[in-house]
């Protein structure tokens, strides 16, 4: 014996329709708003009144800002020739400080430019006698976005 069920499919789909149009509203709400963001940009010198590294609060202020995306610690010294192995050393272990506060938004960024005599290849990072930079120095500045490169005397005329 079979059993007809009356089916109407305007009815049906009156229901349904209602019930699939709200579900996809909802899963389309469900998305994150794109945030916008932002990239911050600290203006720094060796000789200016901030030292050897820009404050600590300072670059946090800007990590805990979620609108921020990248912050720049920027080097705007145009000469650091005088400095030793050590000087430089000193100021890794300071800016160090600065890029764990958020490794992944703080960079570095600008130029400096070491003695154009023995450059940044010099073995000891703890020596106090010659000016320059030491290689692992060298390559921890540049692996954290500064430009490492000795520094040209301008050509006199």
């Amino acid at each position: 014996m079979k059993l007809k069920v009356p089916y109407n499919i305007k009815k049906t789909l009156f229901k349904v329709l209602p019930m699939a149009l709200l579900m996809g509203t909802a899963f389309s709400s469900c998305k994150p708003d794109p945030e916008p963001w932002r990239e911050v940009v600290i203006d720094w010198d060796w000789h200016d009144n901030l030292g050897w590294a820009p404050p600590k609060s300072m670059i946090k202020e800007h990590t805990d800002d979620k609108t921020v995306k990248t912050v720049f610690i920027n080097l705007t010294s145009d000469n650091s020739t005088g400095h030793t192995p050590r000087n430089f050393h000193n100021a890794r272990d300071s800016l160090q400080t600065r890029i764990n506060i958020d490794p992944n938004k703080v960079r570095g960024m600008g130029t400096i430019y070491v003695n154009d005599d023995n450059g940044a290849q010099l073995p000891d990072p703890m020596d106090w006698d010659n000016c320059g930079m030491a290689l692992v120095d060298s390559l921890w500045f540049t692996a954290n976005g500064w430009k490492v490169t000795r520094w040209q005397p301008p050509h006199s005329k």
